[in-house]
């Protein structure tokens, strides 16, 4: 089984998945727990906490500066994810993720943006067609000029989202996005490059209206991301893992 904890220094990422900057010290609009289980689950996606620790409720709360309860819900919440486990005598386990797991997660979410991308093509507005471009060109000005291409992405891809018209996609795919670590393309270079000509060729398709290509180029976008991911995590000999 491959292990992702190699990956723990490597800032890995998501495109999905809206980036945040750590340097802050208030994150404004959000809980305690909130904080607390997004950092938590941050940790776990990035295998700095490892299947197998146990997590101490005490020594959280004085990390976070905060009380046991946002603490206790954050758990809670990673638990629902099923990404630790709680037990009454045995405390707070991490279960982690694996790759097998994480690649799951790219198939998962390649048919659901897919169906966005395809309903945007027949729903979009004027004005999302607009705003579509305009975050597509924003992706390839971060590229150029060494700005948050993440956090560009991020908003490329939730206008195609909202473009869909679809509030019942819409909350699926932040439910499976949950599951995706943060900064993708800082693990995956090679990513950046192929996004920007698969983005490209998506606004054409939802501009000619053509629902079909749209979806295909989508479903393909996060595909081929997977294959890049699963390069770079040498799982080519895990038998949970079929081949490409």
């Amino acid at each position: 089984m491959t292990d992702l904890s190699a990956l723990a220094n490597n800032g890995i990422g998501s495109l999905w998945v809206k980036p945040h900057d750590r340097a802050r010290s208030v994150d404004f609009g959000m809980t305690a727990r909130d904080r607390v289980a997004r950092e938590l689950r941050h940790r776990v996606l990035l295998g700095s906490l490892k299947a197998g620790d146990r997590l101490d409720l005490d020594a959280l709360a004085e990390e976070f500066g905060t009380s046991r309860t946002p603490i206790r819900e954050a758990t809670l919440e990673l638990a629902n994810d099923n990404l630790v486990k709680l037990a009454p005598r045995s405390g707070i386990t991490v279960l982690g993720i694996t790759a097998s797991d994480l690649l799951d997660n790219f198939e998962i979410m390649a048919d659901l943006a897919g169906m966005a991308a395809g309903w945007a093509a027949i729903r979009a507005t004027a004005e999302d067609v607009d705003r579509i471009r305009t975050r597509c060109d924003a992706v390839v000005s971060a590229s150029e000029t060494g700005s948050d291409v993440a956090l560009a992405n991020f908003e490329f891809h939730r206008s195609v989202n909202q473009a869909s018209h679809s509030s019942r996609v819409m909350a699926l795919i932040a439910q499976t996005a949950r599951l995706f670590p943060e900064r993708f393309s800082d693990v995956v270079p090679d990513q950046v490059p192929c996004s920007l000509r698969e983005h490209a060729e998506l606004v054409d398709a939802i501009i000619d209206r053509d629902r079909a290509r749209a979806q295909h180029l989508m479903v393909n976008h996060f595909q081929d991301a997977a294959v890049r991911l699963r390069g770079h995590l040498h799982v080519e000999d895990d038998p949970l893992i079929p081949a490409q």
